[in-house]
């Protein structure tokens, strides 16, 4: 939902470099990666017709595609460590954190000449080499992790261009920045309140299918089976997740409207709320199902891949409700465009 066709688009875009004065060689005849794509064009000749165009050619190694690969290396080396570290519930936040931060900086890729700086280079080098050499020690969690990827982003920053010009990279920094404010949203939100609250609405939904609930503060009770809302599942993570998700949408995708912003970012903990509660409520329901199907489904629902789904239908619908408000902004631009003469 957050456009990750168009981050594929602009990655490959973005490696065909105009600035025919950094490299004149083109990708074919360049004395680095030309026989490398001669062989790659021989290759693809021998391709059926859909599947050539898989198989791109390689681009000169001029500074921007040179910056352009360190900065993929970096972002796919502080997405990877969130699995292998064991915080598999975070990879997809840093992958959309990330993506956001290239739909950033879209509009400037052809106009972009990496130029840093002597300061740049003698603090970028240094915290970009760190940052990398400390992220490639990480087994296990660690909470210094979300702190790597907006230093990572300062340095790669420091490494393209000067101070004076830092504004230009200022909502992929901010993209970046998200990932530290995430821990922080999420230590703020009421664990209290939210859990007794969650198991509330829990309880209505299961009241609405007809079933004989009972809620008791935390615990939501079924004839056969009870679940408690605790910390660990009164949906602190898909709100805080969601409310980052949002800030990308408004600096990716900026609305116009002041009003359709508030709403936007009042209805991301919402939507995030109901998902949850609604994965709530089917656990209460496995857990009256009996000790074999209903515990199978508890665990996946629970602590596997099948806590994630909700999390993606969240996303999913905060991204259909972003889009349809753009697109309402969109039409009065559409309707003021002035007709073509036939």
């Amino acid at each position: 939902m957050l456009g990750f066709g168009r981050v594929i688009h602009v990655l490959s875009a973005s490696l065909r470099d105009p600035h025919q004065d950094d490299c004149p060689s083109t990708g074919h005849d360049h004395p680095g990666v030309g026989p490398l794509n001669r062989r790659l064009s021989r290759l693809r000749e021998r391709l059926p017709l859909p599947l050539r165009s898989w198989l791109p050619a390689i681009p000169p190694p001029t500074p921007r595609n040179l910056w352009l690969l360190l900065t993929a290396v970096v972002a796919l080396q502080n997405c990877t460590v969130f699995h292998t570290a064991q915080m598999d519930r975070f990879t997809l936040l840093a992958v959309v954190l990330w993506g956001g931060a290239l739909i950033c900086i879209e509009d400037q890729l052809e106009d972009l000449r990496p130029r840093p700086g002597w300061f740049g280079l003698l603090v970028g080098t240094p915290l970009l080499l760190w940052v990398l050499a400390r992220t490639a020690v990480m087994v296990s969690v660690d909470n210094i992790l979300f702190v790597l990827a907006p230093l990572a982003g300062l340095a790669l920053t420091l490494l393209c261009l000067p101070l004076r010009q830092f504004a230009r990279f200022r909502d992929p920094l901010i993209c970046l920045t998200l990932l530290p404010a995430f821990r922080v949203v999420g230590l703020l939100l009421p664990e209290g309140p939210l859990s007794l609250f969650s198991a509330r609405i829990v309880g209505f939904w299961l009241s609405i299918l007809g079933l004989d609930v009972q809620v008791n503060g935390r615990q939501v009770a079924l004839p056969g089976g009870a679940v408690l809302v605790g910390n660990s599942c009164n949906g602190y993570e898909i709100i805080s997740q969601l409310i980052c998700i949002s800030v990308v949408f408004l600096l990716a995708f900026p609305v116009r409207s002041r009003l359709s912003r508030l709403v936007l970012i009042a209805a991301a903990p919402v939507i995030a709320l109901l998902s949850n509660t609604i994965r709530i409520a089917l656990l209460a329901i496995f857990t009256s199902m009996g000790p074999t199907t209903g515990k199978s489904l508890f665990h996946f629902f629970h602590d596997d891949a099948g806590s994630l789904i909700f999390a993606g239908i969240a996303v999913f619908v905060y991204g259909v409700l972003y889009m349809n408000l753009l697109e309402r902004e969109l039409q009065p631009l559409q309707s003021l465009a002035p007709e073509e003469e036939p």
